[in-house]
């Protein structure tokens, strides 16, 4: 055997697989580095052009609210500039706002037109004095009126002290004969065949049970008031107690507006009478009556009575109406003072 010793056989060194894997591993991380780059770049201009935020037009300026600082966001909606070369059009006006109806198809709200005056109506309420009850409706009538009251009756006085404190106007209902006989006008009455002194005595007597009065009218009176002797003497006490005298009318023959105007008096005249009937139709009618002669003559002088049962109520519910039409209402006193101021 031989001892000499063999040369090692070298071996061939293997190359390392684990570097060729690295740079594999690196170009492909570089490759996928790339593509992640590339798609960014593409998912962006995507976005971008979604977004509008990519144009193939020069952008246009942002005006900015001037409260916002410069690279932040504006808070409300960004308003574009336009370019000099076409100025900003002015928004075209829009017409006033007309109010709104209160109801569909209602005209608009208007000033409220004055009525025109119609006339005067005076509402003048014969006979009391009998009982208060009766009075009591026509002391609460919501308008001016005049109460006329029998003398030397029980409560004469007192329905007199009545009508002044509810602020009406108290007349002397005077008694007078009628051409009735059988008919009695009731105490402190003229009658035929007094002289003209008894008639001047019983006037100033009456009155001054109730007074203070503004005037006097006849209760029932046709057989006096037709007789001119004895309306001379009641003109007498009239005059010279500066009183107004208002004739009833209870007749036609009636003497009253011819002496007067001898005597450069002046005195009033009823023009309707209110409830000869009780019906409630035939009332409402009779002060539409009064409406109309109102309008011609510029007044109407309208005669009840306190016993009638519905005619403080009717014209009370009436009372709304007659002033929407332009009716004011007044009293005996006050439409004699207007009467004279007119001549």
């Amino acid at each position: 055997m031989d001892s000499k010793k063999q040369p090692r056989r070298s071996t061939p060194r293997r190359k390392p697989q684990n570097r060729k894997r690295t740079k594999t591993s690196r170009k492909k991380a570089s490759a996928l580095k790339t593509n992640i780059v590339l798609l960014a770049i593409l998912f962006g201009a995507s976005a971008m052009l979604l977004t509008g935020r990519f144009l193939l037009v020069p952008p246009v300026a942002i005006e900015r609210p001037p409260d916002e600082s410069p690279g932040r966001e504006p808070s409300g909606t960004a308003v574009e500039k336009q370019p000099p070369e076409q100025p900003a059009a002015k928004p075209p006006e829009q017409p006033a706002r007309q109010p709104t109806p209160l109801s569909p198809g209602a005209p608009p709200l208007e000033k409220p037109v004055p009525v025109e005056p119609k006339g005067t109506l005076v509402f003048v309420f014969d006979d009391a004095g009998h009982n208060l009850a009766q009075l009591q409706p026509f002391l609460e009538l919501p308008f001016p009126c005049t109460i006329a009251v029998l003398p030397r009756l029980r409560y004469s006085a007192e329905s007199a002290r009545k009508i002044r404190s509810a602020g009406k106007e108290c007349l002397l209902h005077q008694p007078m004969q009628a051409q009735n006989l059988a008919m009695d006008p009731g105490p402190g009455a003229i009658r035929k065949g007094m002289t003209p002194d008894e008639i001047r005595v019983i006037v100033r007597e009456n009155i001054d049970e109730i007074a203070p009065v503004t005037g006097l009218n006849n209760h029932e009176g046709s057989l006096i008031t037709a007789d001119r002797t004895a309306m001379a003497a009641v003109f007498d006490i009239v005059s010279e107690r500066g009183l107004y005298f208002l004739d009833s009318r209870t007749t036609s023959d009636t003497v009253a507006p011819v002496l007067a105007r001898e005597r450069n008096m002046q005195i009033l005249e009823r023009s309707v009478f209110l409830d000869n009937s009780q019906d409630r139709n035939a009332i409402m009618d009779a002060v539409y009556s009064g409406m109309k002669i109102a309008e011609r003559r510029g007044s109407a002088i309208m005669i009840g009575h306190v016993w009638s049962n519905e005619l403080a109520q009717i014209l009370t519910e009436m009372y709304p109406e007659l002033v929407s039409q332009g009716f004011s209402l007044s009293t005996i006193a006050k439409i004699a003072a207007s009467d004279e101021g007119d001549q």
